[in-house]
């Protein structure tokens, strides 16, 4: 009997199931507004944040999918240090970080998780922050057969749940961030080398949009003061290509 029920889970696992690995350079672009003013942005080119991607759907009983993504690398700081002296620098120690779960076939739930490491420069008095926060959301997705290849685009919706900035400075204080929104548009073509392999080409464009924060304490070298988190606004765009095992 048990057995029997091993061979049928087994089944179940592998039956339906696509694996896919990917590699991307994100082209980052993140500006801080104040009164509807940019108070300073962090960019970066292709090539500046590399990272990888796996995926893997099943649909045996019900489509579903895990994915997990990791991009590493440096990118730009343009702004203004405590006293507002302009300041332009690149930053290393960027990491993003992306965990997600979803079902569905056209219309797709999912939730998942999100942490992003700004990254600091070598100016004396730089700092570094860490964005984290759960997330759920929805898409909907078509899929449109060709010849050799398909196309699969999707569009959607996230919602941030309990959003959170850790700052690396001082009394290091956690900072509940404002409302954060966010939507994406991606892109894949998937090429078939063979019923079991296919080749993934894609772009993807993603939007966050985080609220104010209130007002907090950060306590440095026995001084206190007032910081809070600006509004923002966060573009990324995704460059990929991939590759898809089908059983």
């Amino acid at each position: 009997m048990k057995r029997l029920i091993l061979v049928i889970f087994s089944s179940a696992v592998l039956l339906n199931a696509t694996t896919e690995f990917y590699t991307y350079s994100l082209k980052l672009n993140y500006k801080e507004y104040v009164n509807g003013n940019v108070v300073d942005k962090d960019y970066s080119h292709i090539g500046n944040i590399l990272g990888l991607g796996i995926k893997y759907s099943n649909t045996y009983i019900f489509n579903y999918y895990l994915k997990g993504e990791y991009s590493g690398g440096g990118s730009y700081y343009t702004g203004a240090d405590w006293s507002g002296y302009p300041v332009n620098s690149k930053q290393n120690g960027f990491y993003l970080l992306d965990l997600e779960a979803g079902f569905g076939k056209y219309f797709i739930f999912f939730a998942g998780y999100r942490e992003w490491n700004r990254g600091k420069s070598n100016n004396s008095g730089d700092y570094n922050e860490k964005y984290y926060w759960n997330y759920i959301g929805f898409k909907y997705t078509y899929k449109f057969n060709f010849n050799k290849f398909y196309f699969l685009p999707e569009a959607g919706y996230t919602l941030a749940i309990d959003p959170k900035l850790k700052v690396k400075l001082g009394n290091e204080p956690t900072i509940n961030l404002g409302n954060t929104t966010g939507g994406f548009i991606e892109a894949p073509f998937y090429f078939k080398y063979n019923k079991n392999i296919e080749i993934k080409v894609f772009y993807k464009y993603e939007y966050w949009h985080i609220n104010a924060s209130n007002a907090y304490e950060l306590i440095l070298n026995n001084h206190h003061y007032l910081i809070f988190e600006p509004e923002s606004i966060t573009e990324n765009q995704y460059f990929g290509i991939g590759i898809n095992f089908k059983f």
